[in-house]
């Protein structure tokens, strides 16, 4: 077993858990990890069984993850986006999540399933004939139709795992991947033909807080969500937001203060150079502004270094992917074609 897994499974008195509102409302998109922090294996099946029971369409049930490990596949960050490798070096564990097409093929027999079971009635106008006739969906609705439904059931599984592990004091981000790294990771993780892969989730403990210095941009709420027609805002009612506060659903929105800090001595423990210190002022999101996307403010050199935490010593070794020439070079010295 990897290194990077504990076995060993607690009782349910022993664990410490985030309510349901608490962890959505915690959630980030969490980048920085510790390395060689393992992670309980225990955890990792929580996440799949949150995603095995998650909604699905008709009873599709399509939605597929392979779980890998970081040091049993040191070159796997080769597979997706430049944006995501730095993270992916970090991470202990690394999920590979895909959908199955060939669901459809037993979706006639899942839907009777939910007929069996009382799931669905005749009230609701569910009849083991009627579903015969329906099913399997492919034979009445187009591929487009097909893959939408299947990827709106994939997020719905990759949204219970994320939450659940959110839960249980994990972090995770969704990591995509270009179409020639789609190609190769269908051979290296031995994907067969039905399957389509679509994201890649790492996951491991933070290195950076839980709250990743605040909640993310999102538009207001007024423009979001609406009554009866669009144009007609739902009203917020704020009783309601300060009740969803005290419950941890919303939080205080980023950069909450000492984030610029936490970011670049996180950048110099994990072995990087000054070059990659995030070197721009933090403010205030302008989300939902349409004249609102002022240049990000610059730092001198000196305000950049200040932002360092004294006595950072490098305590992990990344390597810097991000620039194009270092991943072009990488690619040469591995024969990875334009065509891979």
């Amino acid at each position: 077993m990897s290194r990077l897994l504990t076995e060993g499974v607690p009782a349910a008195s022993e664990v410490s858990q985030l309510s349901a509102l608490d962890a959505i409302g915690t959630r980030r998109s969490l980048r920085w990890y510790e390395p060689n922090k393992p992670v309980e294996k225990w955890k990792v099946q929580t996440m799949l069984e949150a995603a095995r029971i998650s909604p699905s369409a008709g009873n599709f049930n399509g939605q597929r993850a392979i779980v890998c490990y970081r040091e049993e596949d040191p070159d796997i960050w080769e597979f997706i986006s430049d944006w995501s490798q730095i993270t992916t070096q970090m991470a202990p564990i690394l999920i590979f999540w895909c959908y199955d097409l060939a669901g459809y093929d037993y979706q006639g027999q899942s839907i009777h399933d939910l007929l069996r079971t009382g799931a669905l009635d005749k009230a609701h106008g569910w009849e083991y004939d009627r579903v015969g006739r329906m099913f399997p969906l492919p034979a009445i609705l187009p591929d487009a139709i097909m893959h939408r439904l299947a990827a709106i059931d994939l997020g719905n599984a990759i949204q219970n795992a994320i939450i659940a592990a959110t839960s249980l004091g994990l972090g995770s981000c969704l990591n995509g991947a270009s179409g020639g790294a789609r190609r190769n990771t269908k051979k290296y993780l031995n994907l067969p033909d039905t399957y389509v892969f679509c994201w890649l989730m790492t996951v491991g403990y933070p290195a950076e807080k839980m709250d990743g210095g605040g909640t993310r941009s999102r538009p207001p709420f007024e423009k979001m969500f609406f009554e009866r027609k669009v144009g007609n805002p739902f009203q917020r009612d704020e009783a309601t937001v300060k009740l969803l506060e005290e419950l941890s659903l919303i939080q205080a929105p980023g950069p909450l203060p000492g984030r610029l800090e936490e970011i670049n001595t996180l950048t110099k423990k994990m072995g990087l150079g000054d070059e990659w210190l995030t070197d721009w002022k933090l403010a205030p999101s302008t989300v939902g502004d349409k004249m609102g996307d002022p240049r990000l403010e610059k730092l001198s050199e000196g305000d950049v270094k200040g932002t360092v935490a004294s006595g950072a010593e490098e305590t992990y070794k990344l390597v810097p992917t991000v620039k194009r020439e270092v991943l072009d070079q990488y690619r040469k010295e591995k024969g990875i074609g334009e065509a891979d």
